[in-house]
C-alpha cells in the first residue's frame, strides 16, 4: 500500500478535513476501479446504486477514503455486478502478482491527482534534479 501525506497545516494553523487530508492508494481500491471500468459503469451510476453518491465512489477508487469492509463491501461488490467476497479478494491477490509498483508508476499517480499548478512544480523539481545529476539512492 502506498500512503502519500498531504497533511500541510494552512495559516489557521489547522490540519485539513481528515476525509481529504490523505491518500492512501491500495491494491483494493484500484481493483474496484478496474471492476467498475470493466463494467462500464459510471461513478454517478455505480454511486446511485448504492445509495451514495459518485463522490462517494471517487473517494474510494482515488485513495481519499478507506475500501469499505464488511456488509459495505458486500454491498459495493453487488452493486458491481454480484462478483462475492472470495472473488474479489482473489481478484486482488492476482492484481498484486501482475503489478509491482515502481516509483515512475508513483511518481504519475501523483502527478494524475495533482494541479496544473503542482505539476508545473514536480516538473520543474524533476528538470533540476536531472540538470544537476542529483542522486538519492
Amino acid at each position: 500500500m502506498q500512503e502519500i501525506n498531504l497533511l500541510s497545516k494552512s495559516s489557521t494553523g489547522k490540519l485539513p478535513n481528515k476525509r481529504t487530508a490523505r491518500v492512501i492508494m491500495c491494491d483494493e481500491a484500484r481493483v474496484l476501479r478496474e471492476l467498475r471500468e470493466e463494467r462500464e459503469l459510471s461513478m454517478r451510476g455505480l454511486g446511485a446504486s448504492m445509495g451514495k453518491s459518485d463522490s462517494y465512489v471517487s473517494q474510494i477508487e482515488n485513495g481519499r477514503m478507506d475500501v469499505p469492509k464488511g456488509d459495505a463491501l458486500e454491498k459495493y461488490l453487488e452493486a458491481l455486478g454480484g462478483i462475492g467476497l472470495k472473488g474479489f479478494q482473489e481478484r486482488v491477490r492476482v492484481y498484486r502478482q501482475r503489478r509491482a509498483p515502481t516509483y515512475r508508476d508513483e511518481l504519475l499517480e501523483i502527478a494524475r491527482r495533482a494541479s496544473d499548478t503542482q505539476v508545473k512544480q514536480i516538473l520543474l523539481l524533476a528538470r533540476t534534479l536531472i540538470a544537476t545529476q542529483i542522486s538519492f539512492d
